[in-house]
């Protein structure tokens, strides 16, 4: 056991730093995102939607209502190299202007992706509709995920994971290139709202070039992030290994989560991911000194 862990080995607490909620691509509505959380046994949840922060404010009064721990956070869309990267923000203020105006940004140009998207869906032969998407909520960030959704209603695949991977990345016949800020824009606007900011899930940068995915992660914690996350639902230990030595060799913080989007993943639990996922709250700790 490292020596960051030696010293904090006799707390038993632990947090989900990565959890979406309805007002992205979760089943669960803020509410009911905390009350699992304390079902589980957490001792906090950040709850980090799709580029909005809609959800926090309900998900924040019901932590305080039933007792626990809620983070204020978000799952930030940005892209580098021609690769899709997630940054998660942490201890952020949602009613912070300049993050508000480029969520809204981001949020228009997600509304024309899917648009386009279906419809290119429509010419393929595939059955589904911009109408169909109407059910999900006029509200709700619409993503990938809920595409895949339908299309897995529709039968065109076993599971959203699937789906998306057939049928909504490069190559497939319903991918659309989004316009996404760099990861120095996320990064500067989570700064600017208070938070900290962490390149999420590092092995899906480059799937099938994991030094090119760590070698980008670097990069982004060399131009300010803050640090990485090292706990993750689909970490194997080479990716747990990996992802640690960088926090050791930049010193940065550690941040973890299980990705929990309810109904949407099967098998994923809140808080233990596929069965192995811990996330200790030493991480927070660490992060309420770095603030």
């Amino acid at each position: 056991m490292r020596s960051e862990e030696n010293l904090q080995s006799r707390d038993m607490r632990l947090v989900d730093l990565h959890a979406h909620t309805d007002c992205s691509d979760g089943t669960l509505s803020p509410a009911e995102l905390i009350h699992l959380a304390k079902q589980k046994g957490l001792s906090a949840i950040a709850v980090t939607d799709h580029d909005t922060t809609r959800g926090l404010t309900a998900a924040m009064a019901e932590g305080a209502r039933i007792g626990i721990e809620v983070i204020p956070g978000i799952e930030f869309s940005t892209s580098l190299e021609e690769k899709e990267i997630h940054m998660i923000g942490l201890f952020l203020r949602p009613e912070c202007p300049k993050l508000q105006e480029s969520l809204e940004e981001m949020r228009r140009d997600r509304l024309e992706r899917n648009r386009k998207s279906v419809r290119k869906l429509q010419e393929a032969g595939f059955l589904i509709s911009e109408v169909d998407l109407g059910r999900f909520g006029g509200e709700a960030i619409l993503t990938r995920g809920h595409i895949g959704k339908l299309l897995v209603e529709r039968g065109y695949a076993p599971d959203v994971k699937t789906a998306i991977r057939t049928y909504l990345t490069r190559g497939g016949a319903g991918y659309v290139k989004r316009k996404t800020p760099p990861p120095a824009e996320a990064i500067k606007r989570i700064h600017e709202a208070g938070g900290l900011v962490f390149v999420a899930h590092p092995h899906q940068i480059s799937r099938k070039d994991p030094e090119e995915s760590l070698r980008i992660c670097r990069d982004i914690i060399k131009a300010g992030a803050d640090g990485l996350e090292t706990r993750y639902c689909e970490y194997d230990d080479w990716w747990r290994e990996r992802t640690e030595a960088i926090a050791e060799e930049f010193g940065c913080l550690r941040s973890g989560g299980s990705d929990f989007h309810g109904s949407l993943k099967q098998g994923l639990e809140l808080g233990s991911g596929y069965g192995d996922l811990a996330v200790p709250y030493w991480f927070l700790e660490k992060m309420r000194g770095a603030l």
